[in-house]
């Protein structure tokens, strides 16, 4: 059995901002989304530009204005005319053809394509201006305080920016709609006219010779004021991370930190018990009871994302309740409650519950019931002789 400490702990946690791991990236953050919980804080409040991570939330905002995203639409001169002086990326539709809005979504978020954002913006909100302000609106909802969209595209521009934090949670937005997770998980798909698209993260695979099967899909992005970017989800033994980087100097920084980050935490980290259920959490001193200390015993296991070789001397427990049991403390009884901390980290908040039947030890009470007894006959006594004397 483990030896589990009560400790009460004065520390606060706070996650390294890069720790053992280089970030090339000047801003990251990296979630477990199974708990929510976040494993790396490099600047993840810091404002900067997001380039083409713009265009998650232009999809967010145009896929919930689309009534039938099977409906067929078509580009006009002005969704693309001027993308090349301004060095924007492009999809590989034909402009002289029809496309679904599902064929948009997915050119926007695989091939990053400006046109198709702009062609999203006019076909649900008539113009920039209005699709602007409505991905402001959103922005506000989803109670992001430093984010601020100027374009749907994510051109350079000092009121287009955000943080990776708050890209982590329009992208957790995106995911919550059937139909766009479905678009940002997928590497290739097949436009309605035949033509096969593939994402770029596919393409930056294939230009670095790594494998990068195991992120799911996700975003890239870049612009001169925001450098390389990229938001992405990544799986495996069904653990799921989403990892946000911006402001990567270097063209591969994103991807290289997204790999090495990965990696590092699929190799090096997995759910595990870190406390048993019937290991002893605390004990409490028992008054009148046939044990004088009670052991309180864990109900079930509790399990954490933590290292493959963590020690067991990292996990400690505080418990908060009663400090004395007596015969009136019943089986199955709340006495108090527990935390377990895992390197000063709370994990987990339960009930402290009594899980045995007490027994009382008649000789104690006996004893205590007759010094009881002496106590008040011997006060009785100095009292009376007290008044006699006074008389």
């Amino acid at each position: 059995m483990k030896k589990l400490l009560i400790v009460l702990l004065l520390s606060i946690f706070v996650i390294p901002s890069a720790f053992a791991l280089e970030i090339k990236s000047n801003n990251a953050v990296l979630y477990n989304l199974n708990d929510n919980k976040i494993l790396i804080d490099k600047n993840k409040n810091e404002q900067a530009s997001i380039a083409s991570l713009t265009k998650l939330m232009t999809a967010l905002v145009a896929i919930e204005k689309i009534e039938d995203l099977d409906n067929k639409v078509s580009f006009v001169k002005s969704d693309y005319e001027n993308l090349k002086k301004l060095d924007a990326s492009e999809s590989s539709m034909d402009k002289n053809k029809q496309y679904s809005y599902k064929d948009l979504l997915y050119g926007l978020i695989m091939e990053s394509g400006a046109d198709c954002a702009n062609a999203l913006a006019r076909l649900t909100y008539e113009n920039d201006y209005n699709f602007v302000k409505a991905m402001n609106e959103k922005a506000k909802q989803l109670g992001l305080k430093n984010t601020h969209f100027a374009n749907p595209i994510g051109l350079d521009d000092k009121d287009n920016y955000s943080t990776v934090d708050e890209v982590a949670t329009i992208l957790k937005k995106c995911l919550e709609h059937k139909d766009l997770k479905t678009i940002i998980l997928s590497k290739s798909y097949t436009l309605s006219d035949g033509t096969e698209i593939k994402h770029t993260i596919d393409w930056y695979a294939k230009e670095m010779k790594i494998d990068l099967s195991y992120i799911k899909g996700g975003k890239t992005g870049f612009e001169t004021d925001s450098g390389y970017a990229l938001a992405s989800i990544a799986e495996k033994d069904d653990v799921t991370l989403l990892l946000v980087t911006t402001n990567g100097k270097n063209k591969f920084n994103h991807i290289e930190d997204a790999k090495n980050i990965y990696s590092y935490y699929f190799d090096n980290y997995s759910y595990q018990t870190i406390l048993h259920s019937g290991e002893t959490v605390t004990t409490i001193n028992g008054k009148y009871l046939s044990k004088d200390k009670i052991n309180i015993y864990q109900k079930e296991d509790i399990k954490a994302y933590v290292e493959n070789n963590y020690k067991e001397e990292d996990v400690k427990i505080l418990y908060k309740g009663l400090d004395t049991l007596t015969i009136k403390n019943k089986k199955d009884e709340k006495i108090g409650t527990i935390e377990v901390y895992y390197k000063n980290e709370l994990i987990k908040t339960e009930d402290a519950i009594l899980n045995q039947k007490l027994h009382p030890d008649f000789r104690l009470i006996a004893a205590a019931t007759l010094s009881y007894i002496l106590m008040g006959t011997f006060t009785a006594t100095v009292i009376k002789r007290k008044k006699a004397y006074l008389n």
